[in-house]
């Protein structure tokens, strides 16, 4: 038996929360274009005189704001192409044999927190650890349908989502700057703050969620605090209550 199941009308209460939970989308503030227009207005009144430079200024700016609004266009694509995914039946087929006790909203909250992951990659290109070994799980059954998981890929992410389990000689460090990093942008992408949060990022606390057995457990205060001596430093601090045992770029 893989999941304990006790006191169910809360916990299918938790899942329903956590199932409600939405993705924030990027969104570009049209106003920062105007900024160096009234910077080039006010240098002109009160100098009285026009500058090459002064107009180098905007124009850098206006091309830097064209490139982070086609960043974000393509993220907001990307966003909305996982959130429209649905998850081939040869995967939950497969999953069923290993955890044929998990219950249909048990693997829709797996699959937003594998959706979740996705987002992750679309938000910032980087390594980040894996929180959750329910969704591990799930990912390691996508794993072993090449074809249909590098389609899933590419039709979400355009490129192919490496799983990189850690090894013995895989350094702490670098495990747990994944982990602080998947943290960071977990909270973002549901609109809480990484340092300040008052709740547990949706993919940080599925296993507790689902009672996974040999799951991760996050403390909130523990992992806050970590978070901001990591952000401060960026040097080694001790995971709140749990380690991730693999990490995807």
């Amino acid at each position: 038996m893989k999941i304990k199941i006790n006191q169910e009308a809360q916990t299918s209460n938790q899942l329903s929360e956590l199932l409600r939970l939405k993705r924030q989308q990027p969104i570009i503030k049209t106003r920062w274009i105007i900024l160096p227009f009234i910077i080039f207005g006010l240098m002109y009144a009160w100098q009285q005189q026009f500058w090459t430079a002064w107009v180098i200024i905007p124009i850098l700016w206006c091309v830097l704001f064209v490139n982070i609004s086609l960043l974000t266009r393509s993220q907001r694509a990307r966003l909305q192409a996982i959130e429209q995914l649905k998850i081939e039946p040869i995967f939950w087929n497969k999953l069923r044999q290993s955890h044929p006790e998990l219950t249909l909203k048990q693997r829709q909250l797996i699959e937003v927190g594998f959706k979740d992951y996705l987002a992750l990659h679309v938000m910032q290109k980087q390594a980040y650890a894996m929180p959750s070994n329910a969704v591990d799980a799930l990912w390691h059954v996508m794993l072993e349908f090449p074809q249909q998981y590098q389609q899933l890929c590419h039709a979400t992410l355009g490129r192919i989502l490496n799983h990189n389990p850690y090894h013995l000689n895989t350094e702490p460090e670098q495990q747990q700057k994944q982990l602080f990093e998947s943290w960071k942008i977990s909270c973002k992408l549901l609109g809480f703050e990484p340092k300040h949060s008052t709740v547990i990022p949706r993919l940080f606390v599925i296993d507790q969620a689902l009672g996974w057995v040999d799951g991760q457990y996050f403390d909130l205060d523990e992992m806050s605090k970590d978070y901001s001596k990591y952000q401060q430093a960026q040097s080694s601090s001790s995971c709140g209550s749990s380690c991730s045992s693999c990490g995807g770029d």
